[in-house]
């Protein structure tokens, strides 16, 4: 699998289209369409906010990493999903812009 098709997996994964995905990094969904059809690859400084949006590794994203795919929650933040309620909670949070996860967070608090 290439970057291109590592990237669009990692998206379509989190069930975010790729104006989403462009909104959370601050492009354009045209820039996210090339990324994917291998027209054009994010810079370095994209990297870091990529990895963190997607919740998967560079080394999965770039090289293609394996063992460094999907980030799993149960070994870094000691949480698992235990139910399909959690797994859609988790999923519809993902969908959302960074400054409503912020008052989400907030709001819980």
């Amino acid at each position: 699998m290439s970057f291109p098709e590592r990237l669009k997996a990692a998206r379509l994964a989190l069930g975010l289209t790729q104006e989403q995905l462009g909104f959370e990094l601050d492009v354009t969904k045209s820039t996210v369409s090339a990324w994917e059809n291998g027209r054009d690859a994010p810079g370095f400084r994209l990297l870091p906010a990529l990895k963190q949006v997607l919740g998967v590794s560079l080394d999965y994203l770039i090289c293609g990493d394996e063992a460094g795919g999907i980030a799993d929650p149960a070994g870094a933040y000691g949480a698992e999903v235990r139910s399909e309620a959690e797994a859609h909670l988790l999923k519809r949070y993902r969908k959302l812009s960074r400054s409503r996860q912020e008052g989400l967070k907030a709001l819980l608090d």
